[in-house]
């Protein structure tokens, strides 16, 4: 057997759940104490393609997975794509605690991307989580009354099978954009919804959308904060921004300021949002509290720091 190279991965944890496809698993036990080496899950779509996942519950033998959960994604109904077909491909898997209600969120520490082409049209992670980990019921959630659930997240980085082509452009450092939202007598606020003036960040238009009593479930109980990708009409079908931002509600006295971070992406595209956040932001017990510094004087100030963007542009042919 060949020596395979164990899986750089990075290992972070979020509250959002899977954007593009979950695989709930009830009995576990009955796959893994089987002769069933593979699991093969249903179709899904993502990036304009479609894919499926493999779930190796004992590990993925052939490739040195012994003792851990294995997991790979592949690409599907790739018959009728042209000879010598590639598409660049960024994925992460997601799998539920469900003592904490959040997600081990693994992909390739290097973000680097992995390609797909007629010759291989597999990839993943053999050692996506130790069994041992995976079943220790009393510290971990991950298989709780023998029930697990897993995601998958599917970005297409570059493509190259109708001759035409995408590149993933990323900006950092030159692009850091820091906005300030200050607003007073937030007691008398009396609408719904807010919205901050429009700021430049990467070359687009963006805002942040702030629900004052709650949006949805949250109404009456939290403040509700989202970026808002405000340029959705100028990017092309199929095209798209990501973005790495953190979204601040600034504490006045103390200096212990209330954020999250978000990473998403914005596509022009039928099942796309146009903004991206927080309903439970932060509970009103904790915002109209005077020691935490968030509402001081009838002034609240928000702010939103951009450190990272990138855009889907067209791929000329001689950058291919």
């Amino acid at each position: 057997m060949a020596n395979f190279p164990k899986d750089e991965l990075s290992r972070t944890i979020r509250d959002e759940p899977p954007t593009h496809f979950t695989l709930k698993i009830k009995s576990f036990s009955l796959i893994s104490n089987t002769s069933l080496e593979r699991y093969d899950s249903g179709n899904f779509e993502a990036g304009g393609y479609k894919w499926k996942l493999w779930l190796y519950p004992n590990g993925n033998k052939d490739r040195n997975g012994e003792g851990h959960i294995s997991l790979w994604l592949e690409m599907v109904e790739t018959n009728s794509f042209p000879t010598g077909w590639e598409v660049h491909v960024l994925f992460r898997f997601l799998v539920l605690d469900q003592l904490r209600d959040n997600y081990l969120v693994i992909q390739d520490a290097s973000g680097t991307s992995r390609r797909f082409r007629a010759t291989k049209t597999q990839s993943g992670f053999d050692r996506l989580i130790t069994l041992k980990e995976f079943n220790d019921v009393l510290n971990k959630g991950y298989l709780v009354n023998d029930t697990c659930m897993f995601g998958a997240e599917v970005f297409v980085y570059k493509e190259s099978i109708t001759g035409k082509g995408e590149c993933l452009s990323m900006k950092s450092e030159p692009q850091i954009c820091n906005y300030t939202w200050k607003i007073e007598k937030f007691s008398e606020l009396n609408k719904e919804l807010y919205s901050s003036e429009v700021f430049i960040a990467g070359g687009h238009k963006w805002k942040i959308n702030l629900w004052p009593k709650g949006s949805s479930e949250e109404k009456g109980k939290s403040l509700s904060l989202f970026l808002v990708f405000d340029d959705l009409t100028t990017i092309l079908p199929g095209r798209g921004v990501y973005v790495e931002a953190q979204l601040r509600l600034v504490d006045q006295i103390n200096g212990k300021h209330m954020e999250s971070k978000l990473q998403t992406w914005f596509k022009n595209s039928k099942n796309s949002n146009k903004d991206w956040g927080w309903r439970k932001f932060l509970p009103f017990s904790s915002f109209l509290d005077q020691s935490k510094g968030y509402l001081v004087k009838d002034v609240c100030i928000i702010e939103a720091y951009l450190p990272f963007i990138g855009a889907i542009e067209k791929l000329s042919p001689k950058s291919k």
